[in-house]
Formats: C-alpha cells, sequence, structure tokens
C-alpha cells in the first residue's frame, strides 16, 4: 500500500489501523495499547530496542484515521537501556524522526511513518556498521555489544517480508517464498499467496521462511545468509564459517525470535556471585519433573572416512529432536555439530538456552572438543566454566569463569538452578580423561577427590563421560569412600550384574568398536548425585538410548551398510525433584496417656472446637515437616530427629494449674515449672536441629501448653474462663514424642499418628501390664509363652551397663581429655528392647578437630593415631585396666578378641554376659561421617517400624519361632538377630494399618498380631531369595565391585541388606543349603495355617500358639549322615574360647563342602553343652551315607584343612582337645538316647 492512498483511504475502525501496524512489524505483540488517564497510550517497538509512542482519545477517533492531526505526544525514545545504538547513530534517527514530522502535512499516517523509521534502520545503521567493520582490526575475544551488533547484521525473514510489501519498486506477483513444511520439506508459495500466523488458521510462521525468489532469483536465503534485497553481499566459504563469526565467545545464548538470531545472553554469571538469599525465579527452576538427556556424540576428526559423521550428527539430532529433553548435556561437542544443531527449527522453536564452551567455537582452530548444556524453557542463575584439572591448592579454581591463556584440553561446566524459590541445585556436565591420556587414572580420581572435598554446596549433580568403567578399582574406591552421600543412579535403579549398563559396548557398538583399542565393555557414563538437603528426589525412568544402528546411505538401506550415532549410548532420566515442604497439617507433639484422656477430655469437649481433628497434645514443632515416607526422609529427618531424642531420658509432666493466652481467645492447660523447663530445653534442642520450623519471631517464644479451649470473642472466652478451674493436679509419663500428620486435600479428616518415637537410648523393655503398649490380652499371651524378658534379666543387664559406663567415665572424661570425645553406648537386643541373650554396647573415642590445650593423656592418645592398630590395642589395653580394677570381683572371665574388629567379652558372676565393640574414629580419617556400630542400624528400624512397641512384639515372636526350629543363627549358616529385625521392620512398616489415636497402639490385638505373623510368612516365602536381594528402601543399596563381592560382610545366599552404609549383608553366614531350609521354614508355617481354623480370635490364638511348639528338625529326614565335632577342655572358660576359635574357621569349611565338593548341608544352630560345661558337641548333616561321604575326595581334603587349623589357635592349651566322628543318621540317634542326661542344650 503506498503513502499516497495511505492518507485518503476511509479507515472504519481504530482497531483496523492497529491491525495494519501489527502487519508491518515483527510481531502482534510488538504493538501496545494501555489506558492513561482519560486516553489510550500506543507504543510501537521498532528495531534496536527503539519505540514510537503517542495518546489518543478513542472516542473521538472511532472513524478517523490514525494520523499525525489526530494523536497527541508523539515521540521517539528508547524503550530500555539494552539499545544497541550508539550515540552517533541515536541521533541520526532523531533527527531523522523529527525532519520526518515537519515535512508532513497533518494527514500524513502513523503506519507511514513506522514504515520509514524502520526502512531509515534497515539501510543507514547497517551501511555505516559495514563500513565500521571495514575498518576495525580483528580482535581475538569479543564483547557482548559485539556480538550483539553482528549478529544483527543479517536481517530476518519478517523484515524481508515487510520491505516487499511496502516497497513500490518491487513486483510482488514476482515474488516467490520458500518456505518448510513440518513434514513435506520445502515448499514454494506465492508472496501474494502466503498467510502468516494471526491471518490465517493455517498460516506459517516466519521463521520457517527459508528463501525470497524475484523473478525466479534468489535474494534472500537465510542458509546461505545471502541478502542482496537489502544491499549485503553473498558471503564467501560455508555456512561454518559465516555462523562462527556470529558466535565468538563463550557464554550462555538464546534464540531470538525477532531477530531471527542466536543472541548471548551472558558470557558468564559466577558461581561466587550468586547470591543464595536471593530467591530464584521461574524461569530458572528446573521443572519438578526433570528430563535430562547426556550423550558423548563422538568429535567428527576421528577417524573421519569410518565414522560417518554426517550421517550420525543427522541421526543425533532427529533423536534428541524427538525427545525435546528439559537439559542435554553434550560431551565431545565440535563446531561443525554445533552449527547444525544451532540451525534446528525444533531448539529455535522450543525456547532453548545453551551454554556454549570456548573448547567447542575453537576446535576448528585446535582440534578441541568440549561440552554444551542446552536447557528448555529456563537458563541458570550463574554458570562457570573452569579447568578440569583442579589442583589441590586451588580452591577458588572450582569457580573460576575464563580461560587462562595456556591451552586446556578439558573443562567442565557447572550451571546452578532453583529446586524452588529457595533450594538451588549445580548441574555439573564433565568428561574426565580417558585412558589414552598420561596417568589418566591419577587424573580421575584427583578430579573425583576435588569434587568432593571443594565443591560448595551439598545439592548438586554430575553428569556426563566418566571414562572408566565398574571394574576401574581407583576410581571405585574413590566413590565408595563417599557413597554414604554420593549415589550412582544407574546402581540404584539396576542391579549390575542383570543390567550392567555398558554406554561404552565395542561388542556391539560399530563406532565404539572403531574407536576402542582394548575393545572391553565398559558403563562410561553416569549421573552422579549428591544427598540434597531439603530436597528428596525419586527415579521415574533410566535408561540407555541410541543404541539403534542406522543407515550409512540412507537412499540405499538395503545395503546393510550401518553405524551407531556414536561411540557412546546416551543416558535418558527422567528425576522427580519434591521440595521437603513444611507444612500446618504435620506436628511434633508430646500426647499424654491413654489413662489422663476422659480428665482431660471433661474440660475440653465443651470448649474446643477442634478437639475432633486433633488429639489432646503439646506441640514442639507446628508446623512440621511434610513426611511422604521415603528414605531421605528416614535419612534426613527422622533418624536425626531418633539420635536426638536418644540422648533424652523419658520424664513425667505435671499439670498444675490452666491458664490462659488473652491476645487470642485460648484456655490450655499449663505444666509446673520443673516440667516447661525440661520441655524447653527439649524445644531448643529441636529448633537447632530444624532450624526451617522456626518460621517467625512468634514461635521463637516458645510457650508449651494443651490447648482445651477457643473461643470466638472475648465474652465467651471471659464466660469459660471462670468456670474452668483445675481442682487436683495430675500427672504422666512420656516415653515417646510423635510426628501427627492428616491429609493434603482433607481439612476436615483428623490428624493421625505417622511416626511413634521413643526418649532414651534404650527402648522401653515389652512386659506384662505396661502402659503406651498394646492390648492386655496379647501381653496376657506372651506372659503365658515365656515371651517377655523377665525383670531380673533386664536389671542384670541394665546394673552392668552403668557400672562399667561409670568405670570408663573415670579415665575417660572431660578433665583427661580435652581432643577426644568418648562415649559408651548400647546396641542390639538390649536397646531395641526385647529380651537377648547378651548385652551388646560399642565403645567410641572420637577426635576433635580443635588440639588446643592437650592433656597428657590427649599427647599419648594422639602419638599412636598415625598407627590404627597401635591406638586400638593401647585404648583395649586401658578398657581392660579399668574393668579389672573396678569389677575384677564380679567376673568369671574376661576375653580379648581380635578378628575384623577389636571385642572385649565378659562373663561376669550372675552368667551376663557383655560384649564391647570398640570403635575408634580419627578426625578426617573418612570424608563421611561415620556411625556408631550397632547404634544407627537399631534406629534405623526404630524410626521405619512407625510403631516400636508393636513391632518388638512382633520381632519378639518371629525371634522365638526361629529359635525354636533351628533357624536363629547361634553358630553359623542361619540368620541373625539383626536379619530377622530387617524382616519384622519391613512387615510392620508395610501392612501395620494407620494409627489413628494412641488407642490404636494400645489396643492392638492378638487379632492384627495374627495378621502381621501370617503376612510375614507369606512374604518371605514367596520372595525370591535365590536372585533377589531383600532392603527396605531400592536406595540402600550398592551394587559391589569384584573385590568387595569376595568381602567376608557381603558373602551369603540370602541377601538381607542393612540400611545403613555401607549396605553390608546381614545374612552372610547362610549357604544355599541353609537358605533353603529357612524357605522351608516359612513354608511349613503357611502349611500349617492352612490345615487349621483361624477364623475366630480364639482360633488364632491357637494358630499363634502352634506356630511357636514348632520343633527343630535336626537332623531333618533327608540327611543320611553326620560329622560330629567334639571340644574339650579344663573349664568353661577355656571351653568357650576354644568354641569361638571353630566358629571363625566354620565358615570356611561350610562353604568349602558346598561349593568345592557340592554337597547339601544341614547345620546345627546351636553348640550342645554337656552338664559340666567342659565338654561340647556341634554336628553337621550332610545327605550322602557315611561310606560314600568318607570315599569322597575332596570332602576328606575339606575336613583335613578344617581340622588342622585347630592347631593355629594361639591361645591352645593342652587341655583343649577336639575330636571328630563320622556317624550314620541312625548310629547318631542312638548314641543321643543313651548320652541324653548327660547332655543340656544351651
Amino acid at each position: 500500500m503506498d503513502d499516497k492512498n495511505n492518507t485518503t483511504k476511509t479507515i472504519t475502525t481504530i482497531t483496523d489501523q492497529l491491525n495494519s501496524l501489527r502487519s508491518i512489524l515483527q510481531s502482534d505483540d510488538y504493538v501496545q495499547i494501555q489506558p492513561s488517564g482519560d486516553y489510550e497510550q500506543v507504543r510501537i517497538k521498532l528495531d534496536y530496542d527503539i519505540q514510537i509512542s503517542f495518546h489518543f482519545d478513542s472516542l473521538s477517533i472511532l472513524n478517523k484515521p490514525l494520523t499525525i492531526n489526530n494523536v497527541h505526544d508523539l515521540r521517539i525514545t528508547k524503550s530500555s537501556n539494552k539499545c544497541q545504538l550508539n550515540n552517533e547513530q541515536w541521533t541520526n534517527i532523531r533527527k531523522y524522526f523529527d525532519k520526518l514530522i515537519q515535512n508532513q502535512n497533518e494527514s500524513f499516517s502513523l503506519l507511514s511513518i513506522v514504515q520509514s523509521i524502520q526502512d531509515h534502520l534497515l539501510k543507514n545503521i547497517i551501511t555505516n556498521q559495514k563500513s565500521k567493520q571495514k575498518t576495525k582490526k580483528p580482535m581475538e575475544t569479543t564483547t557482548i555489544e559485539d556480538v550483539s551488533t553482528m549478529s544483527n547484521k543479517f536481517r530476518g525473514a519478517d523484515l524481508i517480508f515487510n520491505r516487499i510489501q511496502h516497497d513500490k519498486s518491487i513486483d510482488r506477483s514476482q515474488v516467490i517464498i520458500g518456505y518448510e513444511d513440518r513434514f513435506t520439506g520445502i515448499y514454494e508459495i506465492a508472496f501474494n499467496e502466503f498467510k502468516k500466523v494471526h491471518e490465517h488458521e493455517y498460516g506459517v510462521p516466519m521463521h520457517r521462511i527459508r528463501y525470497f525468489k524475484i523473478n525466479e532469483c534468489i535474494v534472500w536465503d537465510r542458509t546461505r545468509k545471502l541478502d542482496i534485497l537489502t544491499g549485503s553481499e553473498q558471503q564467501n566459504g560455508s555456512p561454518y564459517d559465516t555462523e562462527e563469526r556470529s558466535i565468538l565467545v563463550q557464554g550462555l545464548y538464546h534464540f531470538d525470535q525477532s531477530l531471527q538470531q542466536w543472541i548471548i545472553q551472558y558470557p558468564h554469571i559466577t558461581l561466587t556471585s550468586d547470591n543464595p538469599k536471593v530467591p530464584s525465579t521461574n524461569d530458572t527452576c528446573l521443572p519438578e519433573r526433570c528430563h535430562i538427556v547426556t550423550w558423548n556424540i563422538l568429535f567428527d576428526y576421528y577417524q573421519s572416512a569410518l565414522i560417518h559423521t554426517s550421517q550420525r550428527y543427522r541421526s543425533i539430532l532427529d533423536t534428541l529432536k524427538s525427545l525435546l529433553p528439559d537439559i542435554i548435556c553434550l560431551q565431545e561437542v565440535t563446531y561443525n555439530f554445533l552449527n547444525l544443531l544451532l540451525n534446528e527449527i525444533w531448539l529455535q522453536e522450543n525456547n532453548y538456552y545453551i551454554i556454549i564452551m570456548k573448547n567447542v567455537i575453537d576446535s576448528g582452530k585446535e582440534k578441541l572438543y568440549g561440552q554444551l548444556m542446552i536447557m528448555k524453557n529456563f537458563r541458570p542463575r550463574s554458570f562457570s566454566i573452569c579447568p578440569l584439572d583442579l589442583s589441590d591448592n586451588d580452591e577458588e579454581t572450582a569457580v573460576a569463569t575464563t580461560v587462562t591463556k595456556q591451552k586446556i584440553s578439558k573443562e567442565l561446566l557447572i550451571a546452578r538452578f532453583g529446586l524452588n524459590t529457595k533450594a538451588t541445585i549445580d548441574l555439573v556436565n564433565l568428561h574426565l580423561h580417558s585412558d589414552l591420556s598420561r596417568n589418566a587414572s591419577g587424573k580421575r580420581c584427583q578430579t573425583l577427590e576435588n569434587f568432593f572435598k571443594k565443591m560448595k554446596t551439598s545439592n548438586y549433580m554430575l553428569i556426563g563421560d566418566f571414562n572408566f568403567g565398574d571394574n576401574n578399582l581407583r576410581e571405585q574406591n574413590i566413590l565408595a569412600l563417599y557413597e554414604n552421600k554420593v549415589h550412582d543412579l544407574w546402581k540404584d535403579v539396576y542391579n549390575l550384574d542383570q543390567n550392567p549398563g555398558y554406554t561404552y559396548d565395542p561388542s556391539t557398538n560399530l563406532c565404539a568398536h572403531i574407536t576402542s583399542q582394548s575393545q572391553i565393555n565398559r558403563r562410561l557414563d553416569r549421573y552422579l548425585i549428591h544427598t540434597l538437603d531439603n530436597v528428596s528426589y525419586s527415579i521415574e525412568h533410566l535408561s540407555m538410548i541410541g543404541i539403534e544402528k542406522i543407515p550409512i546411505d540412507p537412499l540405499n538401506i538395503n545395503n546393510n551398510q550401518l553405524i551407531n550415532q556414536s561411540d557412546h549410548y546416551a543416558l535418558q532420566l527422567i528425576i522427580n525433584f519434591r521440595t521437603r515442604s513444611i507444612s500446618h497439617r504435620s506436628a511434633l507433639v508430646i500426647l499424654p496417656t491413654l489413662n489422663t484422656r476422659s480428665f482431660i477430655r471433661s474440660y475440653s469437649k465443651e470448649y474446643y472446637p477442634s478437639a475432633g481433628l486433633w488429639p489432646s497434645h503439646f506441640n514442639l514443632l507446628w508446623p512440621f515437616f511434610d513426611l511422604i515416607d521415603c528414605q531421605n526422609d528416614q535419612e534426613d529427618i527422622l533418624l536425626r530427629l531418633r539420635l536426638l531424642l536418644s540422648q533424652y531420658p523419658s520424664f513425667s509432666i505435671k499439670i498444675n494449674e490452666i491458664d490462659s493466652f488473652i491476645e487470642n481467645n485460648i484456655i490450655y492447660m499449663k505444666m509446673n515449672d520443673e516440667s516447661t523447663k525440661y520441655v524447653r530445653q527439649l524445644h531448643e534442642q529441636l529448633i537447632k536441629l530444624f532450624p526451617q520450623c522456626l518460621r517467625d519471631k512468634r514461635s521463637s517464644c516458645y510457650n508449651p501448653h494443651m490447648t482445651i479451649g477457643q473461643f470466638d470473642n472475648e465474652e465467651k472466652f471471659n464466660e469459660a474462663k471462670s468456670s474452668l478451674i483445675l481442682h487436683e493436679s495430675f500427672e504422666f509419663p512420656v516415653e515417646y514424642i510423635y510426628v501427627l500428620q492428616r491429609p493434603h486435600d482433607n481439612d476436615t479428616t483428623p490428624f493421625h499418628i505417622a511416626y511413634q518415637l521413643p526418649l532414651g537410648p534404650v527402648l522401653q523393655p515389652i512386659n506384662f501390664k505396661q502402659i503406651n503398649s498394646v492390648h492386655i490380652k496379647l501381653q496376657e499371651f506372651f506372659q503365658t509363652m515365656n515371651l517377655y524378658e523377665t525383670n531380673q534379666s533386664y536389671k542384670r543387664k541394665q546394673e552392668k551397663f552403668e557400672k562399667l559406663s561409670s568405670c570408663f567415665q573415670q579415665m575417660f572424661n572431660k578433665d583427661t581429655l580435652h581432643c577426644f570425645t568418648t562415649s559408651f553406648l548400647p546396641y542390639g537386643s538390649y536397646r531395641i528392647g526385647i529380651n537377648g541373650q547378651d548385652l551388646d554396647t560399642v565403645f567410641v573415642l572420637n577426635e576433635l578437630k580443635s588440639t588446643n590445650n592437650k592433656t597428657s593423656f590427649d599427647e599419648s592418645l594422639l602419638q599412636l593415631k598415625h598407627d590404627s592398630n597401635v591406638l586400638n590395642n593401647h585404648v583395649v589395653n586401658l578398657l581392660e585396666t579399668q574393668i579389672n580394677g573396678n569389677l575384677k570381683d564380679e567376673i568369671i572371665f574376661y576375653r580379648k578378641v581380635q578378628a575384623l574388629f577389636s571385642i572385649i567379652s565378659i562373663l561376669f558372676n550372675d552368667q551376663t554376659k557383655v560384649e564391647i565393640y570398640v570403635q575408634i574414629k580419627i578426625n578426617n580419617e573418612k570424608p563421611s561421617e561415620d556411625s556408631i556400630h550397632g547404634v544407627q542400624d537399631i534406629e534405623r528400624l526404630v524410626t521405619y517400624v512407625r510403631c516400636p512397641p508393636i513391632f518388638q512384639h512382633l520381632l519378639t515372636f518371629i525371634r522365638t519361632w526361629a529359635q525354636h526350629v533351628g533357624l536363629y543363627e547361634q553358630v553359623y549358616g542361619y540368620l541373625g538377630g539383626y536379619s530377622w529385625a530387617i524382616l519384622c521392620a519391613y512387615i510392620c512398616h508395610t501392612y501395620l494399618p494407620s494409627m489413628k489415636s494412641l488407642s490404636s497402639i494400645e489396643q492392638f490385638s492378638i487379632d492384627e498380631l495374627f495378621l502381621l505373623v501370617r503376612q510375614f510368612f507369606s512374604t518371605f516365602a514367596n520372595f525370591n531369595w535365590s536372585s533377589q536381594a531383600f532392603r527396605l528402601y531400592p536406595k540402600s543399596f550398592k551394587q559391589m565391585n569384584l573385590l568387595e563381592k569376595s568381602s567376608v560382610h557381603n558373602r551369603g545366599s540370602m541377601r538381607i541388606i542393612s540400611p545403613s552404609p555401607p549396605y553390608n549383608n546381614t545374612g552372610r553366614a547362610t549357604i544355599n543349603s541353609t537358605r533353603d531350609l529357612i524357605i522351608q521354614g516359612f513354608q511349613r508355617v503357611l502349611q500349617l495355617l492352612d490345615t487349621i481354623n483361624t477364623i475366630s480370635p480364639e482360633d488364632k490364638l491357637n494358630a499363634l500358639k502352634k506356630i511357636l511348639e514348632l520343633n527343630n528338625d535336626f537332623p531333618n529326614e533327608k540327611v543320611k549322615s553326620l560329622v560330629q565335632l567334639t571340644f574339650s577342655s579344663e573349664n568353661s572358660n577355656e571351653l568357650d574360647e576354644w568354641i569361638g576359635w571353630m566358629k571363625s574357621r566354620l565358615a570356611y569349611f561350610v562353604n568349602a563342602c558346598e561349593k568345592e565338593c557340592h554337597l547339601v548341608i544341614q547345620t546345627q544352630s546351636s553348640i550342645e553343652y554337656k552338664s559340666n560345661n567342659t565338654e561340647a558337641l556341634y554336628s553337621i548333616g550332610f545327605q550322602l551315607d557315611p561310606q560314600t561321604l568318607i570315599q569322597h575326595q575332596n570332602f576328606s581334603n575339606c575336613l583335613k584343612k578344617f581340622v588342622d587349623q585347630f592347631d593355629l589357635c594361639l591361645n591352645r592349651k593342652k587341655s583343649m582337645k577336639i575330636s571328630y566322628k563320622i556317624f550314620s543318621i541312625h548310629d547318631w540317634k542312638l548314641e543321643r538316647m543313651q548320652a541324653k542326661t548327660q547332655r543340656t542344650t544351651q
């Protein structure tokens, strides 16, 4: 449309005229209208962040043309400080605009003004830039402004379209547009028939235009960077060269749809400059469900004739297009690939940002390659690109953002994103040294060490090509040191024996076969994630992609010439991040005991409307963490909480007054001063542990109270206050703290008990008529079946623990030690509050960081700390001195056991046996926090089971059954106490119904126990023990390398994984034969339950009795012969040591019989002592007759080696003897009948 016609044609509405303006601009959004007093303000955005603005009265010019005369305050301004024009250029534009207004009449249209300004910018500014660029000297680096200016040199399709549309010298009937159709490729259409997106439902986006033709001659071509129409000359060289001149510096780039160019956003935003207190915005946060792909794409100048780069790169880009991940981490990227990538429409259309390393930009010059990180719909808060090889002393290198002038072949890319407004995570795209590098293994180990030691945040994820496999022991040992905090996601999801995850597989990958020198399959690519603070994650999907071969000649797919996309397979991960929220639907509270409930209710039922939603309680922390039953909750909240509570013994709360909060009309029951002081101390420690639960200053003024009345107004408040008087104080014990929760989607649902957490280091032992325990009928059943530990037995253990603790405190205390702390703690059955044979304890010596004011005792210990064995023996000798000096008269014998660890074993006069495990923790010996032996093992179960009293009852029942039927390990071959505890914990956690209130616990009945017991045997009778490992959480299991598989901690045919690092097998004493016997034991109970009625409560009680009445069937019906070992000595002390030596050697013999001799075995579960306690028997059953067994050469050799081991016992005395016999089953039973009266079973 020409100017003349434009000024005379009648335009009916303002809307039509504004749409005409939009049609000549790059986007509809470039015309913005907003109210401004009595007028409407219009802002028209032009190139270079320039805008034309004016005001108009929409009522007065409703049917008038939009001309100079009909608008007010017409001006041209810079729309932001990002305007890319220099002062000279801006002055030129201002003068041109002013002259344009002055020289035109009042009917000159605004449409013509806008077009004239655009044309002036197009012709004069670009010409000015070109002349200046010719006079510029080449520079090594380019600033942000330089890159931005250069990126504006080539005009976009929309501006060319507008130029053709409004240029009267161009015959539009001779113009052809070539655009890219998504499905059919390049399609040509006449200019006059072309429709934009806003003009037609099938309109074409401007960025799909590839070229313009006039009279069959191409005048503008996006790919070739050809622009004849505006005076630009066709560029020489390849498209790669052209693009390289627009991407000259490393940094963060984003595609500008208006300019149709990749524009640098920032060359860097250093991690050190990122203020963690500034909340993340939506455009810097990862999506909660995050889709990530990492891929080493194989650089293009290695064996180029064989790897067919062009076909591979095209296929890689197509694969990424089909996935559109949220984050793409690429390694071995060169500029050739970058150029192809930047021209991908899917990348330009889907709001991707790209961090480009300088090594990628310079790859064509120096044969380098580097990494890219590509992000969809979000950008990093900050990012750094720094050398991969960090020195030990260079703590600041990890935040470097520029590369020094010396040549650096490898770098890493660290980008920080928000997980929410407060939490962040650092994603690291790395490519460690390959084996072709000198000292590659040492460099990789050093890089990993530097990462784990120097990262300033706990929230980070390492992604990329690590260049070592699972059999590279040096690197794997580094990872093993940090396994408690850094998780290998592939190993969390898969069993490496079943899915080794070889991302570099020369046996199947044709590219890898070409590039590999060793032809060894390896898992080189990984995702490692550090344990996140206040954020949990779950793996939705993890797999290898890019594993299919592609044809080398796409037009001839039948010639069998194929290639892989890269020598590495890609790893696709979908991970769900969940911020650990603090919710008013969760509270940490003290609950009064049930026997006080009716009394409290008599006060609150009339005046407290929320009493139906809340049980009567004292808040300790509210709001509290929203727990979702994941391992992160267990480790980061519940375990830490329980370890704190273990330092606070149970106490009593005395209520002696009713008081009120006048400001909010609340009446409450108040504790006495002593109780208040204790609860406040506990609250202070809880706040230190979880400071995020302290939301405001008001909550810091903690006043423990139990609400009994809440009122809408002061009148009702005063009326009730006068009638609510406590006439008599009352008291209740506090043995547990409770986590209350209710669903998010229903505010009318009452709070329920999510977790019951005990106070004090030791759980209250279960016993008859115990409060806060289970139904009285169930307690009576346990009492009748002698399942409870007697008070005398428990008190004996308690007394021994207190005496030992006191005598150790005399030597190891704050006065004698300033550089060390010590603790003496129980673990095992005593800590968990059930009847056990021994009292298991641990003595811990822990070095402190500070070494000021050393005592002489400190000095003596510090001198020995560099030799752990010497220090360990010294501490054991000191403990022995203390024990003998204080308790010598109470001890029958004392023995030091030096095996895999130091143990002091003591037998007291009253037959109480105590074992003391000695653990020494030297400062900085390990990077992660060491757990205390046995303690965290128990505490993880206590928090996991949700309700300790019910767990204690189930475990007591199952342990008793296992002992009765000979499946409880006291010698070798079966499951020990901790294995049975793990299995029972799983049943409680998984199948225990929701605890609506304290009544749910105290009314836990025989029926409910029966259901748990049945579920126990059903679950584990049907578990696939031969091929699966049992674990409480998938992430609490670490795949082992070859060295670890042979470790004594990880043997065993039943794999019951400890929930505590290093996740050893608690069932390591089992062999195939005993595993099958244990499974048969489970099945035997199920068969029993199938044959009896289990409908009524009496039936279920009877069924539970029958389960406990099942007998030990050693030897079973398949055993035909037995090897019987006889041990004798002068006294019981020597005999006990002699049997201990046998146990330490029995594992090798039993395993050799099964693996080398291929024999099926049944081991006896306990030692048989003769009545004089100086002789004992132990038997092993075999399914061969005696004659065949004796003639079995391998067996004879194994038996001889086993017996010869007894000659190696250093403490053996002449009186300590051993002999053996091989019996038939008939002769063995006959001998037992004859000697029955001489033998007792211990």
